[in-house]
């Protein structure tokens, strides 16, 4: 694919160069923009649609945001950046992973006195290959600020950047964000996916918890943890909240802001420090606290989160703290039920309000170069309300949330100076009515073996097994020389794969829609350990369970998928194309062709994987 042509007008006062300023909004779909459009409630969209462009963005093969992001970031393909999904699997365990960044364990270590002391090794690792395009913008010395960038954790150091870690960012915990349940309920629930239930004992007229962080750096073992304390105030539906040494009084269904938290220690002086943010869900019957994920406070990071290390406390100097979590928007207690909608969009709205601010002030302080600014809300809300557009009680969030970014673009429109601004999204949405036990299909197709009894892929009969699938997308051979038992000869894979494209395509679901429309080998690749055999694109209504992604087999090959997470859109490409926007005349394509578009606004060649630059723009 040939590079983009983008007209830029230059010229300017010496003091104040014209840039080039990207509004990243994961999920914004060009079906419902144009919708939202024609129904006037997206005048400064529609505006910038006119003076500019308005296309579909060809997305990424799969449309998972960490692959889409890392097709952006390096104006390449997965066969250079190696993100095929959000998990990977490690062939010699057949064990997934998340794909975007490990935490490694120490490589050395000794045990004293009932301790385990870490000698050497151990950290964060960023798995995306492949530089950032804004590093060939950095050696020509323009100016550059990356403001919540996904598939960069922790951020690759780039000289004089600024870049703040999005997409894939893990709590405190090290996990992609666990919340906390603290209650007296006697009928608790469980353990909900993504949250830890924490008892909340009283004493008279106080209750008592210990809200539990990370383990202890040096020592590992127990969580870390801090005393919570509540008082009730019935008569007035409140209650002082205290967390380790910061008090809140909050009425029922009232959040807090974001409360610090100092985890002391057991290995030396010292404390771990975090944040969280606490909602106040009920006191009658029962009294119930849910405390958002314990995030890297920015103020004083204890993880890498940034680049240099002081450009998270300086923007939260400037803005107040902000969620560092990758995912920020809790769509796993809505969906367990334990936030209602209304609890749920009030922190949607929160995190949004944050990320205004946070670019908006980088705007305010905008003399040129590069500057690029990322807002996850369309795309998680979009998640959860995907089926309110189909009328009732929440059929307005959708198109309320788009209008409330229209505005976002005209207070941004309004602070240009001759720059360019692009609007973009790495992807569309659809609905997700059905989901797809890819797992099962394989098993009663005879191409996954499971022993007497077996539910997973733990309990797969490797020696007779020849293909399983993980991940959301993702289909892999059972080859000899590559897993840990693999049982197809490296001869014979490819006719197995060429069958396994020709029997996915024609399978058809009772009411003989096609389940699957697309089914590509990926391209060649120098990391064979990551790269799929095969990748699976649903028709638009289907994607893959949450049960076959994580290796799980189940009774049935589909079923109606009736959770609150009723869109999605990691399906066949074609039915999720992205958008993209921009103020001056601009021809659409892909997303690996922005990288080289905006190097070439700055007159910038690069080197950049896979392409000739001899092609020009």
């Amino acid at each position: 694919m040939r590079w983009l042509p983008l007209l830029l007008l230059l010229g300017c006062a010496p003091e104040r160069t014209p840039g080039v300023v990207v509004l990243a909004i994961d999920g914004f779909d060009p079906v419902l923009l144009r919708s939202c459009i024609d129904a006037g409630r997206c005048p400064n969209l529609a505006e910038l649609a006119g003076a500019g462009s308005f296309h579909e963005l060809q997305t990424s093969n799969p449309p998972q945001s960490p692959v889409a992001w890392s097709h952006f970031i390096t104006g390449a393909g997965s066969d250079v950046h190696g993100i095929y999904d959000f998990l990977h699997r490690d062939p010699a365990t057949v064990l997934p992973y998340l794909s975007m960044a490990k935490i490694e364990a120490p490589s050395m270590s000794v045990e004293l006195a009932g301790r385990t002391i870490p000698l050497a090794g151990g950290g964060v690792t960023n798995l995306r290959k492949g530089d950032p395009f804004w590093a060939a913008l950095d050696s020509a010395d323009v100016a550059v600020t990356v403001v919540k960038v996904p598939a960069d954790y922790p951020p690759k150091p780039v000289g004089d950047a600024k870049i703040l870690a999005g997409m894939g960012t893990p709590d405190l915990l090290g996990t992609p964000g666990l919340f906390q349940w603290i209650t007296d309920d006697p009928a608790r629930p469980g353990a909900p996916a993504g949250g830890r239930v924490v008892d909340l004992t009283f004493d008279g007229t106080v209750g008592t918890a210990s809200l539990q962080g990370p383990a202890d750096p040096l020592y590992g073992g127990d969580p870390l943890t801090v005393p919570v304390s509540l008082w009730p105030d019935f008569e007035h539906d409140t209650a002082l909240v205290r967390i380790g040494d910061q008090e809140r009084l909050l009425r029922v269904g009232e959040g807090s802001d974001w409360i610090p938290v100092a985890f002391p220690l057991e290995s030396m002086p010292g404390s771990v420090s975090g944040m969280v943010r606490v909602q106040l869900r009920s006191l009658k019957p029962w009294r119930t606290l849910h405390v958002s994920p314990v995030n890297i406070d920015p103020t004083d990071p204890a993880q890498p989160i940034s680049h240099p290390e002081s450009y998270a406390p300086e923007l939260a100097g400037a803005v107040g703290r902000y969620y560092t979590q990758g995912m920020p928007e809790d769509t796993k207690a809505l969906s367990a039920g334990l936030l209602d909608e209304a609890a749920f969009l009030a922190q949607s709205h929160g995190v949004f309000d944050e990320r205004r601010r946070m670019l908006l002030h980088e705007l305010d302080r905008f003399r040129g170069g590069f500057l690029f600014g990322y807002f996850s809300s369309v795309d998680l809300t979009s998640h959860m309300f995907f089926r309110s557009l189909q009328g009732g009680e929440f059929a307005h969030v959708i198109p309320d949330l788009y209008a409330r970014f229209d505005g976002l673009v005209g207070d941004v429109t309004r602070r240009l100076d001759g720059d360019t601004l692009l609007v973009m999204s790495d992807h569309g949405f659809a609905p997700y009515n059905t989901q797809v036990h890819l797992n099962t299909w394989l098993r009663d197709r005879g191409y996954l073996v499971l022993k007497d009894g077996g539910t997973s892929l733990a309990d797969a009969d490797w020696n007779l097994t020849h293909a399983y699938a993980l991940g959301l997308n993702q289909l892999y051979v059972n080859r000899m020389g590559r897993e840990r038992a693999g049982a197809v000869p490296a001869d014979d894979a490819g006719a197995l794969i060429e069958e396994l494209q020709r029997e996915l395509l024609r399978w058809r679901a009772p009411n003989d829609e096609a389940v699957v429309t697309l089914v590509e080998a990926p391209a060649e690749a120098d990391h064979p350990g990551r790269m799929p055999d095969l990748l699976v694109g649903y028709n638009r209504g289907y994607r893959s369970s949450d049960e076959s992604a994580l290796g799980e087999v189940t009774d049935s090959w589909l079923e109606p998928n009736t959770g609150k997470w009723s869109g999605d859109h990691c399906m066949d490409p074609r039915h999720v194309p992205g958008v993209l926007l921009s103020n001056r005349p601009l021809a659409a394509g892909g997303l690996t062709d922005l990288a080289p578009t905006i190097l070439g606004a700055f007159g910038v060649a690069a080197d950049l994987p896979g392409r000739d630059l001899r092609e020009g723009p």
